[in-house]
């Protein structure tokens, strides 16, 4: 078990921190009885006894705050190195299959929710803990008062249990929705130029409109699941302690127990109802994390068919030779891309492929650095078949240009030695000067060290093919692979470059998938390619004279750059055999352009359906089923007459927070009465001691346990209101967000996408959007709940005591004080890690578009080093804010237990 350390540390210190709540009670009674009795001998050591347990409470619980959040921050590090080295390690086919949207979600989203629930795991087993203690101090109380009370927990049982059933498949088909925008925004900004380039803009607006409605249907249905159970599982303790009042107020009545047992009772009691709530949240957060890490786990646990033998031989030295004996090869079995093909290079031979579109030339070039392996016939490399090699050995003797240049975004030196970072300045130079990179590099104002953005787009076709071209030139392999090289190039551009290449590929094996008739002249052999067969091998010359179909790809200008697909080629330049399925979209026409262009040069492409390999987790018969059986989600987001996909000028909060500010004072409201009936209970229980059970009246006691009866109805519906307004509020806005973030996106010229990595823009369209609807759905109302608690307990002292009011509040200008240190230090703290980790999902979602290019110059450990240190620094940024943040609120708690002390202290002194 990793991590092992930190877990058991953050569990103890949750343990030993919360059990330490079930011995203040205890305390409290024996302070109470011998005040009652004019005994004050044992005061003193009373409130010792509570402010060094408050002490004691306070450093187990900075511990357990900080390990645990050290612990999930470290799980979900591991975790995302996880899902990058499990993409560095996909094949061609599973690459294929990919969604690059959907790997990103895993990335961010469902990272997020297993971050969250790790960090409560040791509260969690700390409450656990506290509510046996609760249990064996209440027990040893009154046993009769302890079986009134815990009667509800089999009924809170069989809720939640009932509940989760229907909980779980629902938050796993919301989460599929909430992929799916991720999937939508990925494609559209990868793809922005093909969008505007057809005028889409309206329709990809239009399209995320549709599947943001979906999502805010899917997860108000989910929420609406979670408004029946929460409220009950918060009204079970509560009845319970509605029970040991009416029944202990009789017990204290009769003198079966004394009042300060009555008030330890009630105290351990109302205990219980803070563990309540807690696992209403865990139950929640544990079925979201749950979709979050089976899709996760999904990914990993991915195997490819392509991997290294167990017992691989290695290459011979010298020149090596390509046989091609009997290959057959399709990207699906029912649709053979080569058929039979055989093929022999020699060691030092350059031979050139030729033919119609979607006839296997690039295919071939594919099978080769063994993104795919054939399935039949064998492929060898210098006698070897290639399934004996370690894709190590056979890729690194390998230099492969791709049609489409892929370009990371680094400097033009870094991208020219990606293959060799270790490359000298003179070897980068050469390489450039070769591949006729230095002429136009020269003329850049950062030269070598100009940044070419995201993909290169910064750079012209030719520019990004010519430093691809310096790449694998760099490498010195023994065996090249050009897929159409240069053609993004201009003529006299290519004229130089082909005589570099007349130099580089002599003695060398070269494979050229050749579009122009002057790539030709660098062959010594031509195979002519037909619907995945080899009809002719021969010289330009004896091809001329002999082939019928070699001489009308002359004649029809076959030989010029074409794509070999009808729709815009991905970023890596593949030809149409990798896409044999046509890209499925709500849209026709130009967002399966969009689609496909999205695709990038890692091999990524779309995939239609959930169910894809890393579409989502395997969707059961039985989730499926369970998923259909659901009631419909049929909810729409209201927001009056605001158009979210209009321009607006600025976005402050006030405008932002328009279309929803009904919703919002209405959840403000029902916070507030959420607050008001928790405090109302302690007022219950005093007007049983003071009018009840000191001034001996049954009747008072009857009519307390009547109105705590009557404020759990009341709770009941006003906590149900309250969590279905605040989802509603929040999601309505996170709607409104994400469609409003998208639309002004759509607005956004080309220089803005050239200076932003997609990654980043991923980050502000999902990390930083659900940050905000979670504040307004949690986070505002905790803050409103805890202020009117503050102020209503203020009040409610004030009001019993001015004396011992003062006391209490006494701590109030240091906490004011704590507050304002707290957040300087935390809101740097958080916009530094809120960079990191942009940072982290742009670098993700750059690798994962361009894994094929680092597979191809097994650059995979690398690039997993690079992500694993942006990830850590992402960490380590954030450890930082938790340790603030495990002093801030232990801290508030300290207080207010020296502020229980000094007024325990002093009440009872007097």
């Amino acid at each position: 078990m990793r991590h092992r350390g930190v877990t058991v540390g953050a569990l103890v210190a949750s343990v030993c921190g919360v059990s330490l709540d079930a011995v203040g009670p205890l305390l409290t009674r024996v302070a109470v009885d011998d005040a009652v009795r004019g005994i004050t001998d044992v005061l003193v050591p009373v409130v010792v006894a509570i402010l060094a347990l408050a002490t004691i409470r306070f450093g187990a619980s900075f511990l357990r705050r900080y390990l645990a959040g050290r612990m999930a921050l470290d799980v979900q590090h591991d975790l995302r190195r996880q899902v990058f080295a499990a993409v560095q390690r996909l094949d061609g086919q599973r690459q294929d299959q990919m969604r690059t949207g959907q790997v990103v979600s895993r990335a961010i989203t469902d990272l997020q929710l297993v971050q969250s629930l790790l960090a409560m795991v040791p509260l969690a087993a700390g409450t656990v803990v506290l509510v046996v203690a609760s249990v064996v101090a209440m027990l040893w109380l009154s046993p009769l008062l302890t079986v009134i009370a815990l009667v509800m927990l089999p009924l809170a049982g069989f809720v939640t249990n009932r509940t989760r059933r229907t909980l779980f498949p629902a938050t796993w088909s919301a989460q599929q929705r909430a992929a799916d925008v991720a999937q939508q925004v990925e494609e559209t900004v990868t793809g922005v130029r093909v969008v505007k380039g057809f005028g889409q803009e309206d329709r990809e607006v239009a399209t995320l409109e549709r599947i943001s409605r979906r999502l805010f249907a899917e997860r108000m249905r989910a929420a609406r699941m979670t408004a029946r159970l929460n409220p009950t599982l918060l009204a079970l303790p509560t009845l319970g302690q509605v029970a040991v009042i009416g029944v202990g107020g009789v017990l204290a009545l009769n003198g079966s127990i004394t009042i300060g047992t009555f008030l330890a009772f009630t105290t351990y009691v109302a205990q219980l109802v803070g563990p309540a709530r807690l696992v209403g949240s865990l139950i929640v957060s544990a079925q979201l994390a749950r979709a979050g890490v089976e899709r996760v786990y999904d990914l990993v646990d991915t195997t490819s068919d392509v991997a290294d033998p167990d017992d691989p031989e290695p290459l011979p030295d010298g020149p090596l030779g390509i046989e091609l004996d009997a290959v057959s090869f399709g990207y699906t079995r029912r649709d053979p891309v080569l058929d039979g093909v055989s093929l022999t290079v020699a060691p030092g031979e350059t031979l050139a492929l030729v033919g119609g579109a979607g006839s296997g030339k690039s295919t071939v070039a594919l099978l080769l650095p063994r993104f795919y392996d054939p399935q039949g016939g064998a492929l060898r490399l210098g006698g070897v078949d290639l399934r004996r090699l370690r894709l190590a050995d056979l890729r690194s003797e390998l230099g492969v240009v791709f049609e489409e240049a892929f370009l990371f975004s680094d400097t033009i030196r870094a991208n020219i030695a990606y293959a060799r970072p270790g490359a000298s300045e003179a070897e980068i130079r050469a390489a450039a000067e070769a591949a006729q990179v230095a002429s136009f590099v020269e003329s850049l104002p950062d030269g070598y060290d100009t940044l070419v953005g995201e993909r290169g787009l910064t750079l012209s076709g030719g520019q990004r093919q010519r430093i691809a071209l310096a790449r694998a030139m760099l490498t010195a392999p023994r065996v090249l692979v050009l897929d159409d090289a240069t053609s993004a190039v201009d003529t006299a551009t290519e004229a130089a470059i082909h005589a570099t290449l007349r130099e580089l590929t002599a003695g060398r094996t070269t494979l050229l998938v050749a579009h122009r008739r002057s790539t030709l002249a660098l062959a010594d052999r031509i195979a002519v390619l037909d619907h995945g067969r080899v009809v002719d091998v021969g010289t330009e010359a004896e091809l001329v004279a002999r082939s019928p179909l070699f001489r009308s790809l002359l004649a029809a200008d076959e030989l010029l750059p074409a794509a070999e697909t009808p729709v815009p080629v991905a970023v890596d330049g593949v030809t149409p055999s990798l896409w044999p399925e046509s890209v499925t979209g709500s849209a026709g026409g130009s967002e399966g352009a969009v689609r496909a262009a999205a695709a990038s040069g890692g091999g990524m492409r779309g995939s239609a359906g959930a169910t894809a390999m890393v579409g989502g987790i395997p969707a059961t018969p039985e989730l499926l089923a369970r998923v259909d059986a659901l009631p419909p989600a049929t909810e729409q987001p209201r927001l009056g007459n605001t158009d979210p996909t209009t321009p607006q000028d600025g976005a402050r909060l006030v405008r932002i927070l328009r279309p929803v500010r009904g919703l919002l004072t209405l959840g403000l409201v029902l916070v507030a009465l959420d607050a008001l009936t928790s405090l109302a209970f302690p007022t219950v229980a005093r007007y049983a001691v003071d009018n009840g059970i000191t001034a001996r009246s049954a009747h008072a006691v009857l009519v307390a346990t009547l109105l705590g009866i009557g404020l759990v109805a009341v709770a009941w519906f006003v906590v149900a209101a309250e969590t279905l307004i605040t989802s509603r509020t929040g999601e309505s806005l996170l709607y409104s967000l994400r469609v409003r973030s998208y639309a002004h996106l759509q607005r956004l010229g080309l220089d803005y996408y050239e200076r932003e990595l997609s990654g980043r823009i991923m980050t502000r369209m999902t990390t930083d959007v659900d940050a905000l609807s979670t504040f307004l759905q949690t986070g505002l109302t905790q803050a409103v709940v805890s202020l009117l608690t503050v102020v209503g307990v203020a009040v409610a002292l004030l009001v019993t005591d001015p004396e011992l009011a003062l006391v209490a509040l006494s701590v109030v200008p240091l906490l004011v004080v704590a507050t304002i240190v707290f957040r300087r230090l935390s809101s740097h703290a958080y916009a530094e890690a809120r960079e990191k980790v942009s940072a982290v999902n742009a670098d993700m979602q750059e690798n994962v578009s361009g894994v094929r290019v680092a597979q191809a110059f097994v650059r995979e450990e690398h690039s997993a080093q690079a992500f694993g240190a942006r990830s850590d620094a992402y960490r380590r940024s954030r450890l930082r804010a938790q340790r603030y943040i495990a002093t801030y609120f232990p801290g508030v708690a300290y207080l207010s237990d020296i502020a229980q002390a000094a007024v325990l202290g002093v009440g009872a002194a007097r």
